[in-house]
């Protein structure tokens, strides 16, 4: 990754879009942040599902960040998967987890 100082204003916007092109995820952060403010605003969740579940959208999305190199996909896919991790939410990527873990591990009620 290249190292980056903000002397001018044109190194300033390439850092900007060195970010949001996935060379560093906060462009896939800051878009599940987003996105799981607009959820949870439309969905009347109210402020304090609001500030819990942003940060934590935007921490799953950092988790995922760094595994996809593992995976060989590329990280220009961060912007996209903040996206999706804002729409769909912890809770159900939390149930999701646990589902898959169950299953693989025979747990017992997946719902427990």
């Amino acid at each position: 990754m290249k190292m980056h100082s903000i002397h001018t204003w044109a190194e300033f916007w390439e850092l900007l879009r060195s970010w949001w092109a996935g060379d560093v995820p906060a462009g896939g952060v800051a878009m599940a942040i987003v996105i799981t403010v607009l959820r949870v605003a439309y969905t009347g969740g109210g402020w304090k599902k609001m500030l819990l579940e942003a940060p934590l959208c935007g921490l799953v999305t950092l988790s995922v960040y760094s595994s996809l190199n593992y995976f060989g996909l590329p990280t220009e896919l961060a912007v996209g998967i903040g996206g999706s991790i804002g729409l769909i939410g912890v809770e159900q990527i939390r149930n999701l987890a646990i589902r898959v873990i169950n299953f693989r591990f025979g747990g017992g009620n997946p719902q427990a």
